[in-house]
């Protein structure tokens, strides 16, 4: 990553489109996971292939 700092504290990082697509989809797993975890919490739960079926769904459509 490139640094731009402004008033010597860096204010603006600059990524690759590589590393920007990576550091996303990271971000969105996580999102993920926490949600899932607040199912488990609330008792939301169901049949884990029904739920692995949903996960390779919205896996694949973001792909497109």
């Amino acid at each position: 990553p490139v640094i731009i700092t402004k008033n010597g504290r860096g204010d603006t990082a600059i990524i690759s489109l590589q590393d920007y697509k990576q550091m996303t989809a990271e971000l969105e797993l996580l999102k993920m996971l926490a949600e899932s975890e607040e199912d488990i919490r609330l008792g939301r739960v169901g049949d884990i292939q029904d739920t692995f079926d949903n996960i390779r769904k919205n896996l694949l459509s973001r792909d497109k």
